[in-house]
């Protein structure tokens, strides 16, 4: 596991490591690998606030009692003390690869009443099933920068997620992190700026970096919302010091740049 050179708090290693070992003794037999992404694998993971997203890579679908141990175990873990967020992929999903890519589960805690209705057996109750265009971005993170927790070493996965389909994935999310009404003004800076700095200079950075990216590149007005936003997503300010009509403006701004 990719995980002893990171300083996070032992409650968050405890969580990891059982969270792999439910995934691994789950999936046993069966298994590629199991991956982290997102702030975890790029070394911005804030104890107060981040999720913990994960990338499960099957050689076959999951069976029906393997799904069910799997959600019933991610309901007991996700939130104790961090939010997780997973998606599982076999090969065929993903190779050769298509985008949107379809999985073959997801959890997330938004998902987490139709996920106890279904494990309660409720009638109609289903999840939401599919395909999924974030997934370009995670396994781009997950090919460039993730964190391998068991299984196959990342070089070694076969995946090859096009370019342009990274920046489709990136383009969707910021499309709803101005649409959805869900997206915290935080989310709507620093998103921003990591999809700007993927389009001009070709890298893959987390919020954190593509603030730090674009605190020199915006406008003189908008510089002291990108430190305010990146002071906030790093633990420091509570985010109502982030004004919310101010970040709109700047996603508007970067959206022209990028004729989004």
């Amino acid at each position: 596991m990719e995980l002893e050179h990171l300083p996070l708090p032992p409650a968050t290693q405890e969580q990891i490591a059982v969270l792999t070992h439910l995934l691994y003794e789950c999936t046993r037999g069966n298994l590629v690998g199991i991956y982290a992404h997102g702030s975890l694998a790029m070394g911005c993971f804030n104890p107060q606030a981040s999720d913990i997203d994960l990338l499960v890579i099957t050689q076959q679908p999951l069976n029906q009692g393997a799904r069910r141990q799997i959600l019933g175990g991610l309901l007991d873990l996700s939130g104790a003390p961090h939010p997780v967020e997973t998606s599982i992929v076999y090969y065929a999903q993903i190779d050769p690869w298509r985008h949107p890519a379809p999985y073959d589960l997801h959890f997330s805690e938004a998902w987490r009443t139709a996920t106890s209705a279904v494990l309660a057996n409720v009638a109609g109750a289903t999840l939401p099933g599919g395909e999924d265009s974030d997934l370009a971005g995670h396994f781009t993170v997950l090919k460039r920068r993730g964190l391998c927790l068991a299984g196959t070493p990342i070089p070694d996965l076969r995946l090859a997620v096009p370019w342009e389909d990274y920046l489709a994935s990136l383009r969707s999310d910021f499309v709803w992190a101005v649409t959805s009404g869900a997206a915290s003004p935080v989310y709507m800076v620093l998103n921003a700026c990591r999809c700007w700095a993927a389009v001009a200079d070709g890298v893959v950075l987390s919020k954190a970096e593509g603030g730090t990216w674009a605190a020199d590149r915006v406008p003189a007005r908008f510089r002291p919302l990108v430190v305010r936003s990146c002071a906030v997503y790093g633990g420091g300010p509570a985010e109502s010091a982030i004004d919310a009509a101010e970040a709109r403006a700047l996603h508007s701004w970067i959206g022209e740049r990028l004729g989004w």
